[in-house]
C-alpha cells in the first residue's frame, strides 16, 4: 500500500469513527429512561450539595443497570460521607467537647479526634448519627428516621428479607434527600 492509499484508509476510517461518535452522542441525549432519576438529580443540585459523586453513582444504578440494592448503599454512603464532612468542619470541636461524656469506649481509644480518618475509624454508621445528633444537628425524630434508613441500607447490603425494585430504590433517595440539609 502506498502513502496515498494509506491516507485514504485512515481518512475513511476516521470518518466511519466520528460518524458513529455522532450517533452515540445522540442516543445519550434521549430522554431518561427513569423520568424520575432526572428530578432527583435536579433536587441534589438545588440542595447545593458539592460532594454528590454517590449519589449520582447511586443513581446511575437506578437508572441504567437496575441494580437497586447497590444505589441504597451508595445513597447512604453518600449522606454519611457529608456527615462527617459536616462534623469535620469545626475541627471536630463540638465532637471532642462531649467525647468523654457521650462515648466513654471511643473516648478510651482515642481522646481527641483530629482527623477524619480517627472519625471513620472510631465511628460506625449508629455511632455517626448517635454524634451528629448530639452535637445538635437534628432533634430525635430526625434521628429515629435516618437510623430507620441505615437499617433498610444495611438490609440492602447484608440481607435480603424482601425484594428491593428500582421504585423502592427511588422512594429511598426521596426520604434521603429530605434529611441533607442536616448533613450540608
Amino acid at each position: 500500500m502506498d502513502t496515498l492509499e494509506q491516507t485514504k484508509s485512515l481518512a475513511l476510517r476516521l470518518a466511519n469513527w466520528t460518524y458513529q461518535q455522532k450517533d452515540a452522542y445522540a442516543v445519550a441525549r434521549r430522554p431518561s429512561r427513569v423520568p424520575e432519576v432526572n428530578e432527583l438529580r435536579q433536587e441534589l443540585r438545588q440542595l447545593g450539595v458539592k460532594e454528590f459523586r454517590y449519589f449520582e453513582e447511586g443513581l446511575d444504578c437506578i437508572e441504567y443497570a437496575q441494580a437497586s440494592r447497590a444505589a441504597i448503599v451508595l445513597g447512604w454512603t453518600g449522606f454519611v460521607d457529608l456527615l462527617q464532612l459536616k462534623l469535620q468542619k469545626d475541627s471536630f470541636t463540638a465532637l471532642n467537647g462531649i467525647l468523654k461524656t457521650d462515648f466513654h469506649g471511643v473516648h478510651k481509644r482515642c481522646a481527641q479526634l483530629k482527623t477524619r480518618d480517627d472519625l471513620i475509624r472510631h465511628f460506625d454508621d449508629a455511632l455517626l448519627l448517635e454524634a451528629a445528633r448530639k452535637v445538635g444537628f437534628y432533634k430525635s425524630h430526625v434521628f429515629k428516621q435516618l437510623d430507620a434508613m441505615r437499617d433498610e441500607r444495611n438490609n440492602c447490603a447484608h440481607v435480603e428479607e424482601y425484594a428491593v425494585t428500582p421504585r423502592v430504590a427511588l422512594g429511598y433517595y426521596a426520604r434521603l434527600f429530605t434529611f441533607l440539609p442536616y448533613a450540608i
